[in-house]
C-alpha cells in the first residue's frame, strides 16, 4: 500500500514538529540527591558546597580526567553517609573519596576532612601538608588557628547529635596553599 503525496507530506510534517518541539525544550534537570538526613550527611553536602565554592590551581589535577578526592583521615565519622556524594561529578571530575589511616598516605587529594580522631596531631598534619592545595577542614577546638582551612561549628544543638552547623574560615591558610575561597563562602561563615 502506497501513501498518496498528501498523506507523505503530512507524515513529514509531523514528524518535522515533533524533532522541533524536542529541541526547543530545556534540558533535563540533573539528578538530585536525596535531602541529607544524619548529622554526617549533612555534614558531606557541606564539604560539596565547600568545594564547589573553592577554586585549585590547575597543577592540583594530574589530567582533566583526573577525579576530585575527598579524603578522610583519621576515624571514619562519616561511615555510610558519606554515599550521600560518593560518586557525584563535581566540576566535572567524578568525585571520589579516599580513606587515610596517616597523613604520609594523602596523596592526589583535593580535600581533607580531618577527624577529631587526629586533634592530637593536628598540627603536623596540617604542617606535612603546608606545600600542598589540599582544603582541609576540621571540627575542633583551635583548628583554624592551627593552620587548618574550614572548621565545623554546631551553633545550637536541638537534639542529641543534632544541631544548626556552621563553619569558619581561615582564608590566610587557604591562600598560602593557592586556594581561592569564593566570596559567598566567606559571607556566610561565623559562629553568629
Amino acid at each position: 500500500m502506497q501513501l498518496k503525496g498528501s498523506h507523505l507530506v503530512r507524515g513529514l510534517a509531523a514528524v518535522a514538529l515533533v524533532l522541533w518541539v524536542w529541541a526547543a525544550l530545556p534540558p533535563p534537570a540533573p539528578a538530585q540527591t536525596r535531602k541529607p538526613q544524619t548529622p554526617f550527611e549533612i555534614r558531606a553536602c557541606f564539604l560539596v558546597n565547600f568545594a564547589l565554592y573553592t577554586e585549585w590551581p590547575k597543577e592540583a589535577f594530574t589530567d582533566p580526567q583526573a577525579p576530585f578526592v575527598f579524603g578522610i583521615l583519621g576515624r571514619d565519622d562519616f561511615g555510610k553517609d558519606i554515599d550521600i556524594v560518593r560518586d557525584n561529578v563535581l566540576r566535572g571530575r567524578k568525585l571520589v573519596v579516599k580513606h587515610y589511616v596517616s597523613v604520609k598516605e594523602v596523596e592526589g587529594c583535593h580535600l581533607l576532612y580531618i577527624s577529631a580522631s587526629e586533634e592530637s596531631r593536628v598540627t603536623e598534619i596540617l604542617q606535612h601538608l603546608s606545600n600542598s592545595s589540599v582544603l582541609t577542614v576540621g571540627e575542633m577546638e583551635g583548628f583554624l588557628e592551627r593552620g587548618g582551612m574550614l572548621n565545623f561549628i554546631v551553633k545550637k544543638t536541638t537534639r542529641p547529635g543534632y544541631g544548626t552547623l556552621g563553619y569558619e574560615v581561615n582564608p590566610t591558610a587557604a591562600e598560602k596553599a593557592r586556594l581561592r575561597i569564593n566570596s559567598q563562602l566567606l559571607a556566610k561563615s561565623g559562629r553568629d
